[in-house]
C-alpha cells in the first residue's frame, strides 16, 4: 500500500501510552492501528445512510 495522504493527530499522554501498549501487544505499528481504526469508522459510516452518530457533546479531552 502506498500512502499518498498524511494525517496528524494529537493524543494525550494516556492515549499515546495506551496506543503504544496495544501496538506492542498486537505486534503492529501505531500507524497500522490508526489506519485500521479509520477504515472501521468509514465502513460503519458508509452503512449508516443518515448522519453519523458522534458523541460530540459528551467528549472531553481523552475520554469518549
Amino acid at each position: 500500500m502506498t500512502s499518498k495522504h498524511r494525517l496528524t493527530v494529537n493524543l494525550s499522554d494516556e492515549e499515546a501510552d495506551a496506543l503504544a501498549m496495544l501496538a506492542g501487544k498486537s505486534k503492529v505499528s501505531k500507524a497500522w492501528l490508526g489506519r485500521h481504526a479509520i477504515c472501521v469508522f468509514l465502513e460503519r459510516a458508509q452503512d449508516n445512510s443518515d448522519q453519523i452518530p458522534l458523541p460530540l457533546e459528551s467528549v472531553t479531552r481523552g475520554k469518549l
